[in-house]
């Protein structure tokens, strides 16, 4: 993935050069270089998600507002779905682009660009291609009315822990000792 001084992304190499877009009530085909000039959403979410789902709507709201109010934002879908049917019924909702279904390249580089690590993921990307915010959905949250727009610097990614998973292990291993362990 092309990424230069600062943290800054190219966005054809994230995204390649056409998005999904809804015109006049159609989906269509457009230019990635319609995100000149604008702050970018990277929405990552699939249907079957139920934290997505009741997300999805609270990213609309906040979506809706922004571009009503003129400011310079879009948002990218990159589905987590399994098939084109799921993808197109779950993307009929959404106002913003879409990483085309068929994609699956960029898709599953752009998750391993930001580390996503579960969904739903909203990164949110400067006009420049800077990489704000790789949380920006728990800012969201905060701030629905979007009055700290575009939400830098504003991370609560919690850390992943490889605690919980060494302690399970290690009561499964105490549990199946006394359980099947030798008996004299």
């Amino acid at each position: 993935m092309a990424e230069g001084p600062d943290n800054k992304v190219d966005l054809i190499s994230l995204f390649g050069h056409k998005l999904l877009a809804k015109r006049q009530g159609e989906i269509v085909e457009v230019p990635v270089s319609e995100l000149d000039g604008k702050y970018v959403g990277v929405y990552f979410s699939a249907h079957w998600c139920p934290p997505c789902r009741a997300f999805t709507p609270i990213l609309r709201k906040t979506y809706l507002m922004l571009t009503a109010l003129g400011k310079p934002f879009e948002m990218i879908f990159v589905s987590s779905d399994q098939s084109s049917s799921e993808f197109e019924g779950y993307y009929k909702d959404m106002p913003w682009m879409a990483v085309p279904f068929g994609e699956t390249g960029f898709r599953m580089g752009l998750s391993r660009r930001f580390g996503v690590m579960g969904i739903p993921t909203l990164v949110i990307l400067s006009p420049e291609g800077h990489i704000l915010n790789t949380n920006a959905r728990a800012a969201v949250i905060k701030d629905p009315e979007a009055a700290r727009f575009p939400w830098e610097g504003e991370e609560e990614r919690q850390a992943f822990s490889l605690l919980p998973i060494i302690l399970m292990v290690v009561a499964a291993w105490f549990i199946a000792t006394y359980l099947f362990g030798n008996k004299k």
